[in-house]
């Protein structure tokens, strides 16, 4: 996909080898420029990519010196000396440099061997640009944190959402392991809900990609991960690292947890509601229960004189008076002015009673210390498992019968 024009710089007095240096095949989207001089000129040197220079009849440590301080720190250099310049080149300052050194001279054949050579060489150096590119852009693209690491869990490369997560820098976070990265010490680690290390050594034995559900700590919070990991392998087919990613699900999380919340729960009181109760029949386990029934007397009063908007504060105060008096049980609101409690346990008729009595007096008495509420109180009818095979609705019809029932007598 890249295209790649290299601009060859040929200092030498031998027109042969410039000319089948000129002959050159090109790569697809690759294009050639050539220049030739006899001695090194400043100006063709810094505005090469690829310089051959022949020192054979030169000073070979001054060409080179010249050259390496003119031309672009990119442009490669090869030169082309004698044996004995070769064995001096080797030694100078700098001579890691020098891309390449050919002792001359060289038939037509073996400069032309060497000249391809090269350009598979140079190529291969693009080609390995492009897939770095390619790979750089797209982790630093995606919002997810990645990350590769090797088989002692050092992280060696991290896209920059990882880097932002944590904090750090990449230079900070590339061959440093997870507790410094993520600001945790060991002891936190084991007390915690923490699988992170874990889950490397996991994918690494079982040689496959993995996913998992992980908790980590970034700044003061904690944040859920739902990651992916896959082993990375070596060359001779063992297990080097792992590569993973990892996709913030707290919010999601949330979310899930709030629409949870909203279809189990009355918008008003925050009970649960009549869709929840049935949920939670379901799933008991012990059959004996006892359920009241609760309804307001005297409660239509109330948002005929001071509005609905009252009305619904009686509701809320309902709510949180059998929320503070009762702590084992299910409270629900299943529609209106209606509430249910469900307590799960065997007891006797006389416990249920109590508890039904008490139930009334502790909503009569909230009632009561509220100026608009005085007219209001609380009809409550009761029905219990005496053989823990009863089931919830012929409870439920009971108490709402009994509760009916002493509603007749409030009024």
């Amino acid at each position: 996909m890249y295209h790649c024009h290299i601009c060859f710089y040929f200092i030498t007095e031998e027109n042969e080898l410039f000319e089948i240096l000129k002959q050159l095949p090109q790569f697809l989207r690759y294009s050639h420029e050539f220049h030739k001089s006899a001695h090194a000129e400043a100006e063709l040197t810094g505005k090469a990519d690829v310089i051959l220079a022949d020192v054979r009849q030169m000073d070979a440590a001054e060409a080179v010196a010249f050259l390496l301080e003119h031309k672009r720190k990119e442009a490669e250099l090869i030169v082309l000396a004698d044996q004995e310049q070769t064995a001096l080149l080797t030694t100078v300052d700098d001579a890691e440099e020098i891309t390449d050194i050919w002792v001359a001279p060289l038939t037509e054949a073996e400069f032309q061997f060497r000249l391809l050579r090269w350009q598979k060489t140079y190529k291969m150096s693009k080609d390995f640009w492009q897939t770095q590119s390619y790979l750089d852009t797209t982790i630093n693209s995606v919002p997810h944190l990645i990350w590769y690491k090797d088989k002692e869990g050092a992280h060696m490369k991290v896209n920059e959402a990882f880097c932002k997560a944590v904090n750090k820098t990449m230079e900070q976070v590339e061959g440093r392991g997870h507790y410094y990265i993520w600001d945790i010490t060991p002891d936190e680690y084991e007390k915690g809900e923490f699988i992170c290390m874990e889950s490397e050594y996991e994918v690494m034995e079982k040689r496959e990609t993995c996913i998992f559900d992980e908790t980590v700590k970034i700044g003061d919070s904690m944040r859920e991960l739902k990651t992916y990991k896959s082993p990375l392998f070596d060359l001779d087919g063992s297990v080097m690292g792992t590569v993973g990613v990892a996709i913030d699900v707290t919010q999601e999380r949330l979310y899930e947890q709030m629409m949870i919340k909203n279809a189990n729960t009355d918008f008003l009181t925050g009970l649960y509601n009549r869709r929840y109760v049935y949920e939670y029949i379901d799933k008991l386990q012990d059959g004996h229960i006892s359920v009241y029934c609760i309804d307001l007397d005297h409660f239509k009063s109330v948002n005929d004189i001071y509005g609905h908007h009252e009305g619904d504060k009686a509701l809320v105060l309902t709510s949180k008076t059998l929320q503070d008096y009762i702590s084992d049980g299910l409270i629900a609101r299943m529609g209106g002015d209606e509430f249910l409690v469900v307590i799960v346990g065997e007891r006797t008729e006389e416990e249920v009673e109590q508890e039904r009595i008490k139930i009334k007096e502790r909503l009569d008495g909230a009632y009561a210390q509220h100026e608009n509420f005085r007219k209001i109180t609380a009809s409550v009818g009761a029905a219990y498992s005496k053989t823990g095979k009863e089931t919830f609705h012929h409870l439920f019809h009971k108490a709402d019968e009994l509760m009916y029932q002493e509603k007749e007598k409030n009024r």
